[in-house]
């Protein structure tokens, strides 16, 4: 068994998508965030050959060499935020744009970090950049790449026929778990101050209905999941978001082999591009994004209508969670060094994680210009 383990099972030139257009350019700009020096500067191999015209021979020979680059989702196909994307990417041949043989894989997030980590895989998504922070502190040989939410997936809700008005109530309750609580509910429940040593952690099926069952009186659920199926059963419950506890959280972080990242920059970087040109596809056409999710399981395990449902909410909250004056997918080391501090009282990740080692937003930073995708008009 791995020691690897994470918590959570236009016009002429430019065409416009949204606050993170896609960008017909030259070369593009640098990293979106500034971390310090050994990272402030470009990276060896910058990804620059491309622009409104396409991309250039020497950048797609380059690509080339990186050879078949595996990406193993974190949630089998769901419609999800990291998932969705990549596979649009895929089906609409944008990695192959970008002269890039990319090989598409169902997977877990709790088997990616060891993976990745062996180069077995080279690029995956994890559930949060916590998720990242963890993985570095067990040694694991990656780093992020990109983050596409900046704000709590996850949040908790409690029976609606038992009166909770405080979360401190919960002390000494039983409390649902699939593998483990997330970062962001656990410091939620500590903000509140929750006794933590109190709680009876119990591991729970991904029937939310529990909730309703009279043994349960916490459980962690996904606002682009669960939510749903709660209320078209009409099921009450009460609903509390990490949000609100101004609790630092993200979701659907992509992360690469270190090594591969440093023999094939242009390849990660390019990597990145035509999973974000998918995403804005995905975004402006949800239900053929869900479509394509669904075309890659078998008819009796697609998600729709469910699937709309996770795409629509988590591709939204993708964006309005992106920081103003920051691209889709942007390393926010603010964030992270929030989020981390976070974890470190609460003990969930051990100390001695260099944040900006952990990160590498070069990558992310070479396929911009501002909060525009640098992407060849023909290939949309």
């Amino acid at each position: 068994m791995s020691r690897f383990t994470t918590r959570r099972c236009g016009a002429q030139a430019v065409l416009v998508l949204g606050c993170g257009a896609l960008l017909a350019a030259g070369t593009v700009a640098g990293a979106v965030a500034k971390p310090p020096a050994p990272r402030h500067t470009p990276l060896a191999s910058a990804a620059t050959g491309v622009t409104s015209h396409g991309i250039s021979k020497a950048e797609c020979a380059a690509n080339r060499r990186a050879g078949t680059i595996i990406f193993v989702t974190s949630y089998s196909y769901a419609p999800a935020a990291s998932i969705a994307d990549v596979v649009v990417a895929a089906r609409r041949g944008y990695f192959k744009d970008m002269c890039l043989h990319v090989v598409l894989q169902p997977g877990f997030s709790t088997d990616n970090v060891a993976l990745v980590s062996a180069d077995r895989v080279q690029i995956s998504s994890l559930g949060s950049d916590s998720e990242v922070l963890a993985a570095r502190a067990e040694g694991a040989h990656l780093e992020g790449i990109l983050a596409y939410g900046h704000t709590a997936i996850s949040e908790l809700i409690t029976p609606g026929n038992v009166k909770i008005t405080n979360l401190r109530q919960l002390d000494g309750k039983i409390i649902g778990i699939k593998g483990a609580l997330p970062y962001e509910v656990s410091a939620m429940l500590a903000k509140a101050g929750v006794n933590f040593a109190s709680l009876q952690l119990v591991q729970v099926s991904y029937d939310p209905v529990i909730i309703d069952q009279g043994r349960i009186m916490g459980l962690p659920v996904y606002k682009s999941n669960e939510i749903r199926e709660l209320n078209e059963l009409g099921y009450k419950y009460e609903a509390w978001d990490p949000t609100k506890y101004g609790v630092a959280a993200s979701f659907a972080s992509l992360v690469v082999n270190t090594d591969f990242a440093a023999a094939h920059p242009t390849a990660v970087a390019d990597f990145l591009r035509a999973d974000i040109a998918g995403f804005w596809w995905a975004y402006r056409h949800k239900d053929q994004a869900v479509a394509y999710c669904d075309s890659r399981v078998p008819p009796e395990l697609a998600s729709d209508p469910a699937g709309r449902f996770r795409w629509r909410v988590e591709s939204g909250i993708v964006v309005h969670s992106t920081p103003t004056g920051e691209p889709i997918g942007a390393i926010d080391f603010r964030l992270v060094a929030a989020e981390y501090a976070q974890d470190l009282r609460l003990h969930l990740v051990p100390a001695g994680v260099n944040i900006h080692h952990a990160f590498d937003a070069r990558f992310i930073g070479e396929i911009y210009r501002g909060t525009r995708l640098v992407w060849p008009t023909r290939f949309s």
